[in-house]
């Protein structure tokens, strides 16, 4: 896990690629980026970074009926405190 300085910039990187991936219809990637990206940016506060999940979570609409698209909600709905 990333630390200091850097923490935000890697979180945000990792929602921002995690996303294309969602764009090009791979969601087991998608989603373990999106997942180490919740993990880096529990440890901060940032509007910007929690606007990449924001997109990561449209970009999921394809699969909201999937069992680990919304379980990725929820986790985001707990770590960060972001509405769905």
């Amino acid at each position: 896990m990333p630390t200091g300085a850097y923490t935000r910039s890697v979180g945000m990187r990792l929602a921002i690629v995690g996303t294309a991936h969602l764009q090009a219809r791979d969601l087991d990637h998608g989603l373990e980026l999106g997942n180490r990206s919740v993990e880096v940016l529990a440890r901060v506060r940032s509007s910007r970074a929690t606007d990449y999940v924001r997109e990561f979570h449209a970009a999921l609409a394809p699969w909201r009926r999937e069992p680990a698209a919304r379980e990725f909600v929820r986790r985001t709905r707990e770590r960060l405190g972001l509405a769905a």
